[in-house]
């Protein structure tokens, strides 16, 4: 099989290659910067230079592709992401169809049925699966929560003040997944054969929580009390901004975790659905195995 993977070298995008067999199948591997993929030149894989936003450059890669692995990378400095999300599914869906790829399997988040404003970067997920369902003919959406990598950006303020700040009411709930839960199921899905048509899987956390319940779980996975605490969006915005997010990018942001708070933003199904699968990491267990290395 030929099996082209976008975002190679993001968060998912690492594990998802860490996991891979080169010996297996014809790997394409596409990157902005082959130099972060430099210790995998004599893996059998080939490393692709070049930009999601490029037409020819896609058509070529994913010529006679077996599967794609469509991951719309996110840019915070950008003046408008959902745009960005709108112009980069435009782009893979041409360049898939171009070169006749059998399976797309898409990156999208829960929510992405949606097409509200008001779910901020969500908006721009709903348009990209809009967009590139008509890429092949088989496309599968694979829908994620919320990342436990986000609380990577809470470090200081839990050291410091063992306190968590987002514009979400402590008692709003939400599922929660990690990184490498999502690889994970990425993989297996990018390898099966058994989904065909216009699909949709969602994954969900261990099990539904409060931003409380997360926030507490950190804190036993890092043996010492952390809180939710809730604050404006405006403040949130701000703080988003100060770690090097563009003005329009924090506030997309915000909207997203205030429309967890008001509860437009919500999984399209429910738990025992035959389209949902469960995460296996705990909050707990992400703080315990991830977070305590940065905190300490």
């Amino acid at each position: 099989m030929k099996i082209v993977i976008s975002g190679s070298t993001g968060n998912i995008g690492k594990q998802l290659v860490s996991m891979l067999d080169f010996k297996e199948h014809d790997y394409f591997l596409i990157t902005r910067d082959k130099n972060k993929l430099s210790s995998l030149e004599d893996s059998g894989a080939t490393l692709a230079e070049g930009s999601l936003f490029d037409k020819e450059f896609l058509t070529q890669i994913l010529s006679d592709a077996d599967a794609y692995f469509f991951l719309p990378p996110p840019n915070f400095q950008s003046q408008n992401m959902i745009e960005e999300y709108r112009q980069l599914a435009e782009v893979s869906k041409n360049a898939a169809r171009a070169a006749r790829v059998r399976r797309i399997l898409h990156l999208s988040t829960l929510g992405g049925h949606l097409n509200r404003k008001e779910t901020g970067l969500i908006q721009g997920q709903s348009l990209a699966e809009n967009i590139i369902k008509d890429g092949a003919k088989n496309v599968l959406h694979l829908r994620c929560g919320f990342f436990l990598e986000n609380y990577f950006g809470s470090l200081q303020t839990i050291k410091d003040q063992g306190a968590i700040y987002l514009p979400v009411r402590g008692s709003s709930t939400y599922e929660f997944v990690t990184t490498a839960d999502i690889a994970k199921n990425a993989y297996d899905l990018l390898h099966s054969t058994s989904w065909s048509g216009h699909e949709v899987i969602e994954l969900h956390g261990t099990e539904t929580l409060s931003f409380d319940e997360v926030a507490k779980q950190i804190g036993q996975g890092l043996q010492r009390e952390v809180q939710h605490v809730a604050v404006p969006k405006e403040a949130a915005v701000d703080a988003l901004a100060s770690m090097g997010m563009s003005p329009s990018y924090a506030n997309d942001l915000a909207d997203l975790l205030v429309s967890i708070d008001t509860g437009l933003l919500k999984p399209e199904f429910r738990r025992g659905d035959a389209n949902v699968r469960i995460s296996k990491t705990t909050p707990k267990e992400f703080a315990e195995n991830l977070l305590s290395n940065a905190i300490h």
